[in-house]
């Protein structure tokens, strides 16, 4: 019988020419098209692989790739190249500062990326999103709708949301896993908050599983390739989602009262544009991810870390009541003293539960910040200024700035609740005004996250609630364990608890706070 590749005939397959001649093609281009360097550009570290060496560091190590490298190359900027293109890795503060204030970097062409990926989007959907009439005003309702009283509203909601949970909790609750629990309790109340009695999530709880086996193999996901076999969870966890979205769109449940215009503008224009509902559902989901995906977990570790140190819990509840307004003889209809929390006043007086919601963002945010270079441009340090290629990309190591001694000194890497707080003080500012050098919470510059305060209002929210009616302890009635957490995907941004993690916990509410009705306002 004749191999497949019988060379010792002369015959070559049609099969393997169609598979090797595109490869050696590809080879001979990049042989013949080597990366050129302008000798401003950063310090060019060559892959020991030639052409896919850091592609195939970043497939296998994720992310601490680049801390891995910075570690051998210990230079402010680095060039990677990788295939024909370049990738610049900032690992300086003040050329990171200077990258997000570039205007000629991008995080428009990513986010396209990601919706073609993320939301496996049509071509014609696809056509929709490149129109700027339609790219613009989306991102202006986006913006919007994160902001004033549209933003205090979101906050109230989601926060109230928690506090209703909270009030069902009578005595002396075991949970057999905080993480999700928690996850449970923060998918819903924040999707209430964003869709109103009608959520889809409260509606079918099953969705709420569907969304986070999503959101564990969206990277693989993003591959575009067989979703179903090399993530059968994630996939399966889509398209129900997607269902549950585009039947909430087809019953125009998202036109009700409490559906916050965040919401109703989007499928207004979406449907001014033709889009279909199934699209408009895809995006939804990729919309509902930059919501929740990397909030819940930021939230997961500040409440782990707060409850972990009794001291800073004494300390934090003696601080939160300055928000919390209660008096004897304000009860409710089943005859509970009624307590108030104030979120839009948590800002100004709960300065170190914003330092430790700051440093929990430090010490877990271990993603990039990306941006793509439209035209040719430089950006300083000061000292020295790097020239920058049109089409390549920047990237911005969060826990390259976040964990360096040399910023935040030796206890870089350990949980200090009060470390924003004395730095602030230092400078005579406010935590919530306070910007380190080499903090890159929420990005910056144009690209900055147009959700942080509604995450930020949310996770203080809840925790200053939590703090003050409730001891949660673990099983024991001892401080709960900080688990190690998990790597992060190409997709993410902070880890989850390693499996195997003593995640049990027990819930009471606090001596003198048993008969207390929690409530929410601004």
């Amino acid at each position: 019988m004749m191999s497949i590749l019988a060379l010792e005939s002369g015959f070559v397959s049609a099969a393997a020419l169609a598979a090797v001649i595109p490869l050696l093609l590809m080879v001979a281009y990049l042989v013949a098209n080597p990366v050129s360097m302008d000798p401003k550009e950063p310090p060019l570290v060559r892959p020991r692989v030639p052409f896919v060496g850091h592609i195939l560091g970043i497939l296998q190590h994720s992310w601490k790739y680049l801390d891995m490298t910075y570690a051998k190359y210990p230079n402010p900027i680095l060039t990677l190249p990788m295939l024909s293109g370049k990738v610049y890795v900032v690992n300086d503060p003040e050329l990171a500062q200077a990258a997000l204030r570039n205007r000629s970097l991008s995080f428009d062409p990513f986010l396209r990326d990601l919706v073609k990926g993320m939301a496996n989007t049509s071509a014609e959907t696809m056509k929709v999103w490149d129109d700027p009439a339609f790219y613009g005003r989306w991102v202006k309702v986006l913006y919007g709708g994160m902001a004033g009283q549209s933003l205090l509203g979101l906050n109230i909601s989601a926060v109230g949301k928690v506090a209703a949970r909270m009030n069902e909790i009578g005595g002396n609750v075991v949970v057999e896993d905080l993480y999700r629990w928690n996850r449970e309790m923060f998918t819903l109340a924040s999707t209430d908050s964003l869709y109103g009695s009608m959520n889809p999530m409260r509606a079918d709880k099953r969705l709420i599983e569907a969304y986070w086996d999503y959101e564990g193999d969206v990277h693989k996901l993003m591959v575009g390739l067989f979703p179903s076999l090399i993530a059968p969870r994630g996939h399966q966890g889509q398209k129900l989602v997607e269902r549950a979205f585009q039947s909430f769109f087809d019953s125009n449940l998202h036109e009700g009262a409490d559906v916050p215009p965040l919401v109703k503008e989007r499928r207004e224009l979406s449907k001014s544009f033709n889009m279909p509902s199934s699209a408009a559902a895809a995006i939804e989901l990729l919309f509902l991810h930059g919501a929740i995906s990397n909030t819940f977990p930021t939230y997961y570790w500040f409440f782990t870390r707060i409850f972990n140190q009794p001291a800073l819990v004494a300390r934090l509840r003696e601080e939160v009541q300055g928000v919390i307004e209660e008096t004897d003889c304000a009860t409710d209809a089943k005859g509970k003293r009624v307590a108030t929390l104030h979120i839009e006043k948590i800002e100004e007086k709960c300065q170190l539960l914003m330092s430790c919601f700051r440093e929990t963002h430090r010490l877990y945010a271990s993603g990039i910040l990306a941006r793509k270079v439209m035209a040719d441009t430089t950006i300083s340090d000061g000292k020295t200024s790097y020239v920058l290629k049109k089409d390549c990309q920047v990237q911005g190591p969060q826990t390259i700035l976040h964990l360096s001694p040399h910023i935040w000194g030796d206890d870089a890497v350990e949980f200090v609740g009060d470390r924003f707080l004395k730095m602030a003080k230092k400078k005579g500012e406010a935590v919530a005004n306070f910007a380190p050098r080499g903090f890159l919470g929420f990005g910056g510059g144009k690209h900055i996250c147009p959700g942080r305060y509604f995450a930020m209002g949310e996770l203080l929210g809840s925790i200053a609630l939590l703090i003050s009616g409730f001891d949660i302890t673990n099983e024991r009635g001892d401080a709960i364990t900080a688990p190690k957490p998990t790597g992060v995907p190409l997709t993410g941004s902070l880890g989850k608890p390693v499996p195997g993690s003593d995640l049990k916990g027990r819930i009471r509410r606090r001596p003198g706070w048993e008969n207390v009705q929690w409530e929410v306002a601004a």
